[in-house]
């Protein structure tokens, strides 16, 4: 979380359930997934109660606006930013930094959120994005379940893609220029995933996905799998309606599969994170 501006989702109406979860994780030095999710899937309950309320309503175009950004920024700032605080605990930093102008081996300069350290080489990256809404005003002509979860999850990952070659082609090129350069090929040479995971920053990508049935279901998997192959690991968070005229009451899926549970996969991250301290 930024430590110059308030996020979208401390102040928005739309997003309040959100500030109790993550005020609690914060009092209580939470470092597990396990610790949060029950909340969180309340808080996404309460969130989406809101977003829905709002599909027969004639919102002006301010109020449309205003719920956009709660969708596009809120939700998604929110997951990033617990996500950020469990990692700091269970890792034993301050924070994970908000950079911008960090060199890309391309692109001139990305700017980052839960980036490590917080100056120098990046080397350790947290990517987090929300997917998946209720029929709401914005989108009046949606099935009443909402828009599947997966239906945008193609294109995240295919900006991930790029922005992970990018960032780990040029700290590759750097410490090559430093005298430094990691005894692990090239891009484009060999197997790239082995290369990419060879190569720092390390970069955990985590989806939280809500869904609208077993096609959804498959086709978020598959990209977060393919997502698997650019990154060093993705961790997943899968919740569905209970049933169709129950569309913001959740339940969590529990067939992930174990490489992408976002439980196991937080922990990996934090002793990833905890070894790049201590070095």
């Amino acid at each position: 979380m930024s430590a110059t501006s308030t996020p979208r989702w401390m102040t928005s109406p739309h997003c309040s359930p959100f500030v109790p979860v993550f005020q609690e994780a914060v009092q209580r030095g939470y470092g597990s997934w396990e610790q949060v999710e029950d909340a969180f899937l309340k808080a996404m309950e309460a969130f989406d109660t809101s977003v829905a309320a709002t599909a027969g309503a004639d919102l002006n175009d301010e109020a449309k606006s205003e719920l956009t950004a709660d969708l596009q920024n809120g939700k998604g700032d929110f997951f990033n930013d617990l996500l950020a605080v469990l990692l700091q605990s269970c890792a034993g930093i301050e924070a994970l930094a908000t950079r911008s102008r960090v060199p890309g081996l391309i692109v001139p300069v990305h700017n980052l959120d839960g980036a490590y350290p917080d100056e120098g080489p990046i080397r350790f990256l947290l990517e987090a994005k929300m997917f998946g809404t209720p029929k709401h005003s914005n989108n009046p002509r949606q099935n009443p379940i909402g828009r599947p979860g997966s239906a945008d999850i193609d294109k995240r990952v295919k900006e991930l893609a790029f922005k992970s070659i990018d960032l780990k082609g040029e700290y590759s090129r750097r410490r090559t220029a430093e005298g430094e350069g990691q005894r692990t090929g090239g891009a484009g040479g060999g197997d790239i995933t082995t290369w990419l995971r060879g190569i720092e920053p390390k970069i955990y990508f985590f989806v939280g996905v809500r869904v609208v049935g077993q096609s959804d279901f498959d086709r978020a998997l598959r990209w977060a799998s393919t997502a698997e192959q650019v990154v060093d690991a993705v961790g997943m968070f899968c919740f569905e309606p209970v049933a169709e005229d129950q569309f913001t009451t959740y339940r969590k899926r529990l067939d992930v599969p174990p490489s992408l549970q976002i439980a196991r996969v937080l922990y990996k991250a934090c002793t990833d994170l905890q070894a790049l301290v201590d070095n």
